[in-house]
């Protein structure tokens, strides 16, 4: 079985995989693009932990896997792109990747970096589209690029307006996506400052 899903959250993703595991389907795959691959498992005791070590050189990546491969996690990806690991092992009263408050504190900063950085980015694209004459933000009309087509009437304004709202559209989203998605990683930003804090506590 396959699924598609977007999350911004890790904890959130960790949690739907370990539900989805609970109800019998395990997770064997994980593409970069959102789809998940899911088999049949009656093992139902088993969970799945999600890190983030996006900084790792190629000899600290071969450690860290080694590391937790000698402690009973299975890598659902041989490898991350993006440093995020997925790791899954039966239960044993042992079920924390981290197993003290520093290292959960260093793991939220990790995700604090990599979620500014990816604001900035999106914030970035978004300066890009504004400062290209590319920002149809508030006008949907400004996207259409056919001159005169809103004086148009008739058969000649339908044929116009229906053969451009698709490119219409593709001008007006992405200023929109990359404002929405700077806004998520903002708001995970302070949510992963907000974990740290319970931490410290």
């Amino acid at each position: 079985m396959i699924k598609f899903k977007i999350f911004f959250d890790i904890e959130k993703e960790e949690q739907w995989l370990n539900h989805m595991l609970s109800k019998g389907w395990v997770c064997t795959n994980i593409n970069s693009a959102g789809f998940y691959t899911f088999k049949n498992t009656v093992d139902l005791e088993q969970i799945i932990r999600i890190d983030f070590q996006q900084d790792l050189r190629r000899e600290e990546r071969s450690n860290y896997k080694q590391l937790y491969e000698d402690f009973g996690w299975q890598a659902l990806k041989e490898k991350s792109y993006d440093g995020t690991y997925y790791w899954l092992k039966r239960k044993d009263g042992n079920d924390e990747l981290f197993s003290d408050n520093d290292s959960q504190i260093a793991k939220y900063k990790r995700l604090m970096k990599h979620s500014s950085n990816l604001a900035i980015f999106s914030f970035i694209w978004l300066m890009f589209f504004y400062a290209n004459d590319n920002f149809y933000f508030f006008n949907i009309k400004d996207a259409y690029f056919t001159p005169g087509l809103m004086d148009a009437e008739g058969f000649s304004f339908l044929f116009s307006f229906l053969f451009e709202t698709p490119f219409a559209i593709m001008r007006f989203i992405p200023p929109w996506l990359f404002l929405a998605t700077c806004s998520m990683y903002v708001v995970m930003y302070f949510r992963y400052r907000k974990s740290i804090q319970q931490f410290i506590q």
